[in-house]
Protein backbone atom coordinates (compact mmCIF):
# COMPACT_ATOMS: atom_id res chain seq x y z
CA UNK A 1 0.00 0.00 0.00
CA UNK A 2 1.23 3.55 -0.69
CA UNK A 3 2.22 6.05 1.96
CA UNK A 4 -0.82 8.26 2.60
CA UNK A 5 -0.61 11.76 4.10
CA UNK A 6 -4.19 12.81 4.90
CA UNK A 7 -3.14 16.35 5.87
CA UNK A 8 -1.50 17.17 2.55
CA UNK A 9 -3.76 14.71 0.68
CA UNK A 10 -0.74 13.16 -0.96
CA UNK A 11 -0.27 9.56 -2.06
CA UNK A 12 3.24 8.21 -2.58
CA UNK A 13 3.50 5.09 -4.74
CA UNK A 14 6.72 3.09 -5.05
CA UNK A 15 7.35 1.51 -8.46
CA UNK A 16 10.29 -0.83 -9.01
CA UNK A 17 11.80 -1.53 -12.43
CA UNK A 18 12.98 -5.16 -12.40
CA UNK A 19 14.80 -7.25 -14.98
CA UNK A 20 18.12 -8.69 -16.16
CA UNK A 21 21.31 -6.68 -16.19
CA UNK A 22 21.74 -4.20 -19.06
CA UNK A 23 18.14 -4.76 -20.14
CA UNK A 24 17.19 -1.08 -20.11
CA UNK A 25 15.98 -0.37 -16.58
CA UNK A 26 18.31 2.54 -15.90
CA UNK A 27 17.95 3.90 -19.43
CA UNK A 28 14.17 3.94 -19.00
CA UNK A 29 14.45 6.03 -15.84
CA UNK A 30 16.99 8.32 -17.45
CA UNK A 31 14.65 8.99 -20.35
CA UNK A 32 11.75 9.73 -18.01
CA UNK A 33 13.94 12.07 -15.99
CA UNK A 34 15.34 14.17 -18.81
CA UNK A 35 12.06 14.38 -20.72
CA UNK A 36 9.71 15.12 -17.80
CA UNK A 37 8.69 18.72 -17.16
CA UNK A 38 10.98 20.23 -14.48
CA UNK A 39 8.08 20.97 -12.13
CA UNK A 40 7.15 17.29 -12.06
CA UNK A 41 10.53 15.68 -11.43
CA UNK A 42 13.11 15.42 -8.67
CA UNK A 43 16.77 14.48 -8.77
CA UNK A 44 17.78 11.13 -10.13
CA UNK A 45 20.42 9.40 -8.03
CA UNK A 46 22.36 6.42 -9.35
CA UNK A 47 24.84 4.42 -7.31
CA UNK A 48 27.26 2.80 -9.73
CA UNK A 49 30.41 0.76 -10.27
CA UNK A 50 32.66 0.30 -13.29
CA UNK A 51 31.19 -3.20 -13.74
CA UNK A 52 27.50 -2.29 -13.95
CA UNK A 53 26.26 1.26 -13.67
CA UNK A 54 23.35 0.20 -11.46
CA UNK A 55 24.98 -1.63 -8.60
CA UNK A 56 22.59 -0.53 -5.92
CA UNK A 57 19.57 1.36 -7.21
CA UNK A 58 18.37 4.33 -9.19
CA UNK A 59 15.84 6.55 -7.43
CA UNK A 60 13.70 9.06 -9.26
CA UNK A 61 10.80 10.91 -7.59
CA UNK A 62 8.24 12.03 -10.18
CA UNK A 63 5.44 14.33 -9.12
CA UNK A 64 2.30 13.48 -11.04
CA UNK A 65 -0.18 16.31 -11.69
CA UNK A 66 -2.96 16.51 -9.13
CA UNK A 67 -5.54 13.78 -9.66
CA UNK A 68 -8.95 15.18 -8.80
CA UNK A 69 -7.62 17.07 -5.78
CA UNK A 70 -5.13 14.44 -4.63
CA UNK A 71 -1.39 15.01 -4.98
CA UNK A 72 0.37 11.88 -6.23
CA UNK A 73 4.07 11.17 -6.24
CA UNK A 74 5.70 8.23 -7.97
CA UNK A 75 9.00 6.96 -6.63
CA UNK A 76 10.79 5.00 -9.34
CA UNK A 77 13.56 2.56 -8.40
CA UNK A 78 15.62 0.03 -10.31
CA UNK A 79 17.35 -3.03 -8.95
CA UNK A 80 20.85 -4.30 -9.82
CA UNK A 81 20.86 -6.78 -12.65
CA UNK A 82 23.55 -9.07 -11.26
CA UNK A 83 22.42 -12.20 -9.42
CA UNK A 84 25.25 -11.65 -6.91
CA UNK A 85 23.41 -8.67 -5.46
CA UNK A 86 20.13 -10.46 -4.78
CA UNK A 87 20.01 -9.14 -1.20
CA UNK A 88 19.92 -5.64 -2.63
CA UNK A 89 17.21 -6.60 -5.10
CA UNK A 90 15.08 -7.92 -2.28
CA UNK A 91 15.67 -4.80 -0.21
CA UNK A 92 14.72 -2.39 -2.99
CA UNK A 93 11.58 -4.46 -3.62
CA UNK A 94 10.38 -3.81 -0.06
CA UNK A 95 7.09 -1.91 -0.03
CA UNK A 96 6.73 -1.80 -3.82
CA UNK A 97 3.25 -0.81 -4.99
CA UNK A 98 3.92 -1.72 -8.61
CA UNK A 99 6.52 -3.51 -10.71
CA UNK A 100 7.75 -2.91 -14.25
CA UNK A 101 9.38 -6.08 -15.56
CA UNK A 102 11.86 -4.78 -18.14
CA UNK A 103 12.56 -7.58 -20.62
CA UNK A 104 15.50 -7.67 -23.03
CA UNK A 105 13.84 -8.70 -26.31
CA UNK A 106 17.02 -10.11 -27.86
CA UNK A 107 16.86 -13.84 -28.56
CA UNK A 108 20.23 -14.35 -26.87
CA UNK A 109 18.82 -12.97 -23.61
CA UNK A 110 15.82 -15.30 -23.38
CA UNK A 111 17.25 -17.35 -20.49
CA UNK A 112 18.30 -14.21 -18.58
CA UNK A 113 14.72 -12.92 -18.76
CA UNK A 114 13.27 -16.18 -17.45
CA UNK A 115 15.84 -16.28 -14.65
CA UNK A 116 15.10 -12.67 -13.66
CA UNK A 117 11.35 -13.25 -13.59
CA UNK A 118 11.80 -16.34 -11.40
CA UNK A 119 14.05 -14.31 -9.10
CA UNK A 120 11.38 -11.62 -8.85
CA UNK A 121 8.77 -14.16 -7.84
CA UNK A 122 11.10 -15.71 -5.27
CA UNK A 123 11.87 -12.32 -3.72
CA UNK A 124 8.18 -11.44 -3.57
CA UNK A 125 7.57 -14.67 -1.67
CA UNK A 126 10.22 -13.55 0.83
CA UNK A 127 8.02 -10.48 1.41
CA UNK A 128 4.89 -12.63 1.78
CA UNK A 129 3.54 -11.57 -1.63
CA UNK A 130 2.82 -13.12 -5.02
CA UNK A 131 3.23 -11.68 -8.50
CA UNK A 132 -0.37 -12.35 -9.50
CA UNK A 133 -1.51 -10.23 -6.54
CA UNK A 134 0.96 -7.40 -7.20
CA UNK A 135 0.26 -4.68 -9.82
CA UNK A 136 2.78 -5.22 -12.60
CA UNK A 137 3.35 -4.75 -16.31
CA UNK A 138 5.85 -6.05 -18.86
CA UNK A 139 8.08 -3.71 -20.83
CA UNK A 140 9.52 -5.53 -23.85
CA UNK A 141 12.57 -3.40 -24.50
CA UNK A 142 15.16 -3.07 -27.30
CA UNK A 143 12.59 -3.55 -30.07
CA UNK A 144 14.87 -1.66 -32.46
CA UNK A 145 17.58 -4.33 -32.49
CA UNK A 146 17.98 -7.34 -34.83
CA UNK A 147 17.35 -10.99 -33.92
CA UNK A 148 14.48 -10.37 -31.51
CA UNK A 149 11.87 -12.70 -30.05
CA UNK A 150 8.36 -11.92 -31.25
CA UNK A 151 6.05 -10.26 -28.72
CA UNK A 152 3.73 -13.28 -28.84
CA UNK A 153 6.60 -15.59 -27.88
CA UNK A 154 7.69 -13.31 -25.04
CA UNK A 155 4.12 -13.17 -23.76
CA UNK A 156 3.89 -16.95 -23.75
CA UNK A 157 7.23 -17.40 -21.96
CA UNK A 158 6.88 -14.63 -19.38
CA UNK A 159 3.46 -13.01 -19.00
CA UNK A 160 1.70 -15.81 -17.18
CA UNK A 161 -0.94 -13.58 -15.56
CA UNK A 162 -1.84 -11.56 -18.68
CA UNK A 163 -0.56 -8.26 -17.31
CA UNK A 164 -0.48 -5.21 -19.59
CA UNK A 165 2.58 -5.20 -21.84
CA UNK A 166 4.36 -2.56 -23.90
CA UNK A 167 6.97 -2.65 -26.67
CA UNK A 168 9.68 -0.09 -25.91
CA UNK A 169 12.97 1.37 -27.08
CA UNK A 170 14.43 3.01 -23.98
CA UNK A 171 17.23 4.76 -25.84
CA UNK A 172 14.80 6.98 -27.77
CA UNK A 173 11.83 6.85 -25.39
CA UNK A 174 9.49 4.86 -27.59
CA UNK A 175 6.76 3.37 -25.40
CA UNK A 176 8.45 4.42 -22.13
CA UNK A 177 5.72 6.83 -21.00
CA UNK A 178 3.02 4.43 -22.12
CA UNK A 179 4.56 1.77 -19.89
CA UNK A 180 4.80 4.21 -16.97
CA UNK A 181 1.17 5.14 -17.45
CA UNK A 182 0.25 1.46 -17.60
CA UNK A 183 1.85 0.62 -14.26
CA UNK A 184 0.43 3.81 -12.71
CA UNK A 185 -3.08 2.80 -13.76
CA UNK A 186 -2.46 -0.66 -12.31
CA UNK A 187 -1.38 0.66 -8.90
CA UNK A 188 -4.24 3.18 -8.78
CA UNK A 189 -6.79 0.50 -9.59
CA UNK A 190 -5.26 -1.78 -6.96
CA UNK A 191 -5.37 1.02 -4.40
CA UNK A 192 -9.00 1.72 -5.26
CA UNK A 193 -9.92 -1.92 -4.71
CA UNK A 194 -8.18 -2.00 -1.33
CA UNK A 195 -9.28 1.40 -0.05
CA UNK A 196 -12.27 1.40 2.34
CA UNK A 197 -15.09 3.73 1.35
CA UNK A 198 -14.98 5.30 4.81
CA UNK A 199 -11.58 6.86 4.26
CA UNK A 200 -11.35 10.65 4.37
CA UNK A 201 -11.07 10.97 0.60
CA UNK A 202 -12.82 8.81 -1.94
CA UNK A 203 -10.91 6.37 -4.08
CA UNK A 204 -13.13 7.41 -6.96
CA UNK A 205 -11.07 10.61 -7.07
CA UNK A 206 -8.09 8.60 -8.29
CA UNK A 207 -8.15 9.16 -12.02
CA UNK A 208 -5.31 10.04 -14.34
CA UNK A 209 -5.31 13.51 -15.92
CA UNK A 210 -7.07 13.94 -19.24
CA UNK A 211 -4.66 12.79 -21.94
CA UNK A 212 -2.81 10.51 -19.50
CA UNK A 213 0.63 10.81 -17.98
CA UNK A 214 2.34 11.03 -21.34
CA UNK A 215 0.87 14.44 -22.09
CA UNK A 216 0.88 15.64 -18.48
CA UNK A 217 4.51 14.84 -17.71
CA UNK A 218 6.39 15.03 -20.97
CA UNK A 219 8.22 18.28 -21.54
CA UNK A 220 7.78 20.23 -24.76
CA UNK A 221 10.34 20.13 -27.53
CA UNK A 222 12.22 17.62 -29.62
CA UNK A 223 12.99 14.05 -28.54
CA UNK A 224 15.45 13.87 -25.70
CA UNK A 225 18.56 11.72 -25.54
CA UNK A 226 19.00 10.28 -22.04
CA UNK A 227 21.94 11.76 -20.14
CA UNK A 228 23.74 10.19 -17.18
CA UNK A 229 22.06 10.58 -13.82
CA UNK A 230 23.69 12.22 -10.85
CA UNK A 231 26.03 9.35 -10.07
CA UNK A 232 27.58 8.41 -6.77
CA UNK A 233 30.40 6.12 -7.88
CA UNK A 234 31.28 3.01 -5.91
CA UNK A 235 34.33 0.89 -6.53
CA UNK A 236 32.96 -1.79 -4.21
CA UNK A 237 29.56 -3.23 -3.21
CA UNK A 238 27.63 -1.68 -0.31
CA UNK A 239 28.67 -2.59 3.23
CA UNK A 240 25.54 -4.74 3.69
CA UNK A 241 26.61 -6.90 0.72
CA UNK A 242 30.28 -7.22 1.80
CA UNK A 243 30.03 -7.46 5.57
CA UNK A 244 31.55 -10.92 5.74
CA UNK A 245 34.68 -9.92 3.85
CA UNK A 246 35.19 -6.71 5.81
CA UNK A 247 35.13 -4.53 2.68
CA UNK A 248 33.91 -0.98 3.13
CA UNK A 249 32.42 1.49 0.71
CA UNK A 250 33.96 4.77 -0.36
CA UNK A 251 30.89 6.89 -0.91
CA UNK A 252 31.48 10.64 -1.01
CA UNK A 253 29.83 12.33 1.97
CA UNK A 254 28.88 15.84 2.94
CA UNK A 255 30.63 17.53 5.84
CA UNK A 256 29.88 20.40 8.19
CA UNK A 257 31.67 22.93 5.97
CA UNK A 258 29.57 21.84 2.99
CA UNK A 259 26.40 22.13 5.02
CA UNK A 260 27.35 25.61 6.20
CA UNK A 261 28.07 26.90 2.71
CA UNK A 262 24.79 25.50 1.40
CA UNK A 263 22.78 27.23 4.11
CA UNK A 264 24.39 30.64 4.34
CA UNK A 265 25.79 32.53 1.36
CA UNK A 266 28.73 34.87 1.64
CA UNK A 267 27.80 37.91 3.70
CA UNK A 268 24.30 36.66 4.57
CA UNK A 269 23.02 35.36 7.91
CA UNK A 270 19.29 34.57 7.76
CA UNK A 271 17.48 35.11 11.05
CA UNK A 272 15.95 31.64 10.77
CA UNK A 273 19.30 29.99 11.37
CA UNK A 274 20.61 32.18 14.18
CA UNK A 275 20.72 31.35 17.89
CA UNK A 276 21.60 34.57 19.64
CA UNK A 277 24.90 35.61 18.11
CA UNK A 278 25.80 32.09 16.92
CA UNK A 279 25.13 30.03 13.81
CA UNK A 280 22.58 27.19 13.95
CA UNK A 281 21.95 24.22 11.69
CA UNK A 282 18.35 23.95 12.87
CA UNK A 283 17.00 25.36 9.59
CA UNK A 284 17.84 22.20 7.64
CA UNK A 285 15.56 20.08 9.82
CA UNK A 286 11.75 20.01 9.79
CA UNK A 287 10.15 22.27 12.39
CA UNK A 288 9.28 19.45 14.87
CA UNK A 289 12.96 18.50 15.15
CA UNK A 290 14.51 21.95 15.45
CA UNK A 291 14.13 22.03 19.21
CA UNK A 292 16.39 18.98 19.45
CA UNK A 293 18.98 20.73 17.27
CA UNK A 294 18.90 23.86 19.44
CA UNK A 295 19.35 21.75 22.58
CA UNK A 296 22.23 19.85 20.97
CA UNK A 297 24.03 23.05 20.00
CA UNK A 298 23.52 24.41 23.50
CA UNK A 299 25.08 21.23 24.92
CA UNK A 300 28.14 21.70 22.72
CA UNK A 301 28.49 25.31 23.89
CA UNK A 302 28.13 24.42 27.58
CA UNK A 303 30.40 21.37 27.48
CA UNK A 304 27.75 18.65 27.90
CA UNK A 305 29.31 16.61 25.10
CA UNK A 306 27.90 13.24 26.09
CA UNK A 307 24.36 14.63 25.94
CA UNK A 308 25.19 16.20 22.56
CA UNK A 309 26.11 12.77 21.14
CA UNK A 310 22.85 11.27 22.38
CA UNK A 311 20.85 14.11 20.83
CA UNK A 312 22.71 13.54 17.55
CA UNK A 313 21.64 9.91 17.75
CA UNK A 314 18.01 11.03 18.19
CA UNK A 315 18.26 13.25 15.10
CA UNK A 316 19.77 10.47 13.01
CA UNK A 317 17.18 7.92 14.14
CA UNK A 318 14.21 10.21 13.46
CA UNK A 319 15.59 11.23 10.07
CA UNK A 320 16.17 7.63 8.98
CA UNK A 321 12.71 6.61 10.19
CA UNK A 322 11.12 9.42 8.17
CA UNK A 323 13.12 8.46 5.09
CA UNK A 324 12.09 4.81 5.48
CA UNK A 325 8.41 5.74 5.38
CA UNK A 326 8.95 8.03 2.39
CA UNK A 327 10.78 5.30 0.47
CA UNK A 328 7.87 2.95 0.81
CA UNK A 329 8.68 1.04 3.99
CA UNK A 330 7.96 1.20 7.68
CA UNK A 331 9.52 3.55 10.22
CA UNK A 332 11.25 0.66 12.01
CA UNK A 333 13.23 -0.47 8.94
CA UNK A 334 16.86 -1.27 9.80
CA UNK A 335 18.58 2.14 10.31
CA UNK A 336 21.92 0.90 8.92
CA UNK A 337 20.19 -0.18 5.72
CA UNK A 338 18.45 3.18 5.40
CA UNK A 339 21.74 5.02 5.93
CA UNK A 340 23.26 3.07 3.04
CA UNK A 341 20.20 3.64 0.85
CA UNK A 342 20.56 7.39 1.36
CA UNK A 343 24.22 7.21 0.38
CA UNK A 344 25.97 7.65 3.74
CA UNK A 345 29.42 6.10 3.88
CA UNK A 346 29.16 2.80 5.76
CA UNK A 347 32.38 3.39 7.68
CA UNK A 348 31.13 6.73 9.00
CA UNK A 349 27.86 5.20 10.12
CA UNK A 350 29.65 2.41 12.00
CA UNK A 351 31.94 4.97 13.66
CA UNK A 352 28.87 7.00 14.63
CA UNK A 353 27.22 3.95 16.25
CA UNK A 354 30.46 3.36 18.15
CA UNK A 355 30.34 6.95 19.47
CA UNK A 356 26.78 6.44 20.65
CA UNK A 357 27.74 3.26 22.49
CA UNK A 358 30.65 5.07 24.14
CA UNK A 359 28.36 7.93 25.18
CA UNK A 360 26.18 5.47 27.09
CA UNK A 361 29.17 4.22 29.08
CA UNK A 362 31.42 7.23 29.66
CA UNK A 363 31.76 10.97 29.25
CA UNK A 364 32.97 12.16 25.85
CA UNK A 365 34.83 15.25 24.67
CA UNK A 366 34.17 18.01 22.17
CA UNK A 367 35.72 16.23 19.16
CA UNK A 368 33.39 13.26 19.60
CA UNK A 369 30.36 15.53 20.02
CA UNK A 370 31.18 17.49 16.87
CA UNK A 371 31.84 14.29 14.90
CA UNK A 372 28.45 12.89 15.91
CA UNK A 373 26.71 16.17 15.03
CA UNK A 374 28.44 16.18 11.63
CA UNK A 375 26.98 12.74 10.87
CA UNK A 376 23.50 13.94 11.88
CA UNK A 377 23.87 16.90 9.49
CA UNK A 378 25.04 14.66 6.66
CA UNK A 379 22.13 12.27 7.15
CA UNK A 380 19.66 15.15 7.11
CA UNK A 381 21.11 16.65 3.92
CA UNK A 382 21.11 13.27 2.18
CA UNK A 383 17.51 12.65 3.24
CA UNK A 384 16.42 16.04 1.92
CA UNK A 385 17.71 15.07 -1.53
CA UNK A 386 15.03 12.38 -1.78
CA UNK A 387 12.31 14.58 -0.34
CA UNK A 388 12.40 13.29 3.24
Amino acid sequence: MPVVNPLSKELVFKIVYYGPGLGGKTTSLQYIHVSTKPEHRGKMVSLATPVDRTLYFDFLPVRVPTLRGLAVRLQLFTVPGQVYYNATRRLVLTGADGIVMVVDSQRARADANVESLANLQDNLVEHGRALNETPHIFQYNKRDLPDLLEIEELEQKLNHFEAPSFATVATNGEGIYEALEGVTRAVLEDFERRMPESREFSAKALRLPEGGLTEALRGAGSPVTPQPAEVVAHDEPPVSEMRDSGTRTATPVLDVETATSSLVGEGSRPDSVIIGEGFSFAAIWPAPMRGVVHELEACVLTGDYTRAVMLSEELVSRTLSGAAVLLGGSADRDPATMALLLGLDGRRYLEFRSLVRDARQARLGQPEALAAFAVAIDVRLLASRVGA
